[in-house]
């Protein structure tokens, strides 16, 4: 088989010629079943059956979903796979399609590049195995309508523009995006460290995914009770670490780069890369409309100036410069943390709420606490566990976007 170089360091770069496609049942029905299959010829598709139930159609509506709606979501899914399959192939590229449940490290050692085929969670759903800066994963958003597909090659493009894409892509008409990713090391009791996935009655946890969550785990120096792990699972997009119930207060000592550790009170932790700083972390930290004119209400009554909170032109811009700051690069080799509600007093000295660091150390004194990894994957951070999060460069995602 022809297999066509990479070369990051000139414009002739390209794919390779093997890819798998990933894809997720994202927006699919109950009653959805696929068949698997490892090759297709130029005229396949995949092949869906769909059981139309009418009770299940009745019961979606009690719960006030449209079943229609969901049916016709799930349909134009499938009929943008398959355009990407078809056109794959139509260039002469290998290719095998598995869903969230085959998607396994052996899938991803036969590929040289990772399509994954749904919305922003099925490609950190697919980014999560890929542990080399040389395979580069790919996102196609297959629901331009529902999905954002922020990290997706396409975003909010339809199913037409795949082919003019595809081509971009094999001619290296493109260049490389390194996406940085969060390493965590995690020490604390031996009882605490098995990790887990939050949709767990969706994709079942098998123990030998357990251990490949796993980069190295030792017995701490202290105590053969405690552990200490590097996960393998780097986080693309952002790290929640506090209490499991929102309504529960986290405790905790945080600890920025190289200065002292600090006693905090909030509602838990949030650090980002430079690809989630437009997610969550945006979305807790944006200023509204509101927000601006509330201030600039208060300013025009200290400075005697009535007119600063109506005037609407400079609210907005207030806005967008405020929020754009809080935005930086997918290569940015730094993290951004924020403090969610922080509560100071005497006893929890006030600290600043957010800010960019290399490095960032959190020791736990919370009852029932987890490390939610890219809203995915999660570990128990109960009181004495401590984790240690940073940046390396080794650990970035190959991906790419059009010039």
């Amino acid at each position: 088989m022809k297999r066509i170089m990479q070369n990051y360091l000139v414009t002739s770069n390209s794919l390779l010629s093997r890819a798998a496609a990933v894809f997720l049942f994202a927006n699919s029905m109950d009653s959805t079943t696929a068949t698997y299959q490892s090759s297709y010829s130029s005229s396949t598709a995949t092949k869906i059956q769909i059981n139309d139930n009418s009770s299940r159609a009745e019961k979606l509506a009690r719960r006030g979903s449209n079943y229609e709606r969901l049916r016709r979501r799930h349909d134009e899914h499938y009929q943008f796979l398959n355009v990407v399959i078809d056109e794959l192939r139509a260039c002469g590229i290998e290719t095998r399609t598995v869903q969230k449940f085959d998607y396994n490290n052996a899938a991803v050692s036969w590929a040289d590049a990772i399509f994954s085929a749904g919305g922003d969670g099925t490609f950190l759903h697919a980014a999560s195995r890929i542990l080399s800066t040389e395979k580069p994963v790919i996102g196609i958003n297959t629901d331009p309508k529902g999905s954002e597909g922020y990290l997706c090659l396409l975003k909010k493009l339809s199913h037409q523009y795949f082919r003019d894409s595809l081509k971009r892509l094999l001619t290296g008409d493109f260049r490389w995006l390194y996406r940085q990713r969060i390493r965590i090391r995690l020490e604390g009791d031996v009882g605490d460290s098995e990790p887990f996935y939050l949709h767990d009655e969706q994709l079942p946890f098998h123990k030998s995914e357990k251990k490949e969550m796993l980069r190295s785990r030792r017995k701490s120096e202290n105590t053969a009770e405690r552990y200490e792990n590097v996960l393998s699972y780097l986080a693309l997009n952002d790290v929640f670490i506090g209490e499991s119930l929102s309504s529960r207060v986290s405790y905790y000592e945080i600890q920025c780069d190289d200065d002292k550790m600090v006693k905090q009170k909030s509602s838990g932790v949030i650090v980002c890369t430079g690809s989630g700083s437009t997610s969550w972390y945006f979305n807790i930290n944006k200023m509204t409309d509101y927000c601006v004119s509330s201030i600039l209400n208060i300013a025009s009554q200290e400075i005697g100036n009535m007119t600063l909170g109506k005037d609407k032109l400079l609210i907005r811009r207030i806005r967008d410069i405020y929020n754009s700051r809080l935005l930086f690069t997918p290569e940015c080799e730094n993290m951004a943390y924020c403090v969610r509600n922080p509560i100071y007093n005497a006893t929890y000295p006030e600290f600043p709420p957010r800010g960019l660091v290399k490095r960032l150390r959190l020791h736990s004194r919370c009852y029932d606490a987890h490390l939610v990894i890219d809203g995915q994957v999660g570990y128990r951070f109960n009181d004495g566990a401590e984790a240690i999060l940073e940046i390396h460069p080794e650990d970035a995602l190959k991906t790419v976007i059009f010039r």
